[in-house]
């Protein structure tokens, strides 16, 4: 199959150093990868996050038992292109995270996909289960938001306008919260007025 690879450019200039005035040309930051289109429509979440927080990303196909060569290719371009992180999903024996982990000292996140049977099991124990050595940061099944945003604290470490717009994701996770406890809270008090108002009814005199 054809290596499918569309860049986005974001406006974001990162750099390690903020206070300079230095506008650095953009670099890829994070590849997002699967062994097909439909697996890689299940990591969509990681594109949303990484639009979100203004991170340069790219996504390919990239296929460890059908196409190994061409990863291998792949994995040489993402080391010259100044690539930090790779988030790589895979179903069933889900063999790429771990092949591109053999392959490279660039940070490997795994996110083990559902598939046609085991119901994503088969492809958890694949990329968790890695040989001493070989590590792997490895998702929950079908979470490829969680690892996207992995992917951001880890370049968080290097970009500091990163670290602060992960403060700012803690701080909207907070207001989620209490607005749902706020609407629930709220539910209870209509619900005890209406009870009240009816028992009153009830046994007026």
């Amino acid at each position: 199959m054809e290596q499918r690879h569309i860049q986005k450019e974001e406006s974001l200039a990162f750099s390690q150093n903020d206070s300079s005035d230095k506008k650095e040309k953009s670099t890829t930051l994070v590849s997002v990868v699967a062994p097909s289109l439909k697996l890689l429509d299940k990591m969509i979440d990681a594109v949303s996050v990484l639009n979100t927080f203004q991170v340069p990303y790219s996504m390919s196909i990239v296929a460890a038992h059908r196409a190994p060569r061409k990863t291998l290719k792949f994995v040489s371009d993402l080391e010259t292109n100044g690539t930090e992180v790779i988030i790589a999903g895979g179903a069933g024996s889900a063999h790429l995270p771990g092949m591109l982990a053999s392959l490279t000292t660039i940070t490997i996140i795994g996110v083990p996909l559902r598939g046609d049977s085991l119901d994503g099991i088969d492809s958890l124990y694949s990329i968790v289960q890695m040989p001493r050595g070989v590590p792997v940061g490895v998702m929950g099944i079908d979470s490829a938001y969680n690892a996207a945003i992995f992917a951001c604290q880890i370049l968080s470490l290097k970009y500091p306008r990163l670290k602060q717009k992960l403060v700012e994701h803690k701080q909207l996770l907070e207001k989620e919260v209490a607005a749902e406890d706020a609407q629930l809270n709220n539910g209870n008090n209509n619900k005890k007025k209406k009870q009240k108002g009816n028992f009153s009814e009830r046994y007026s005199i």
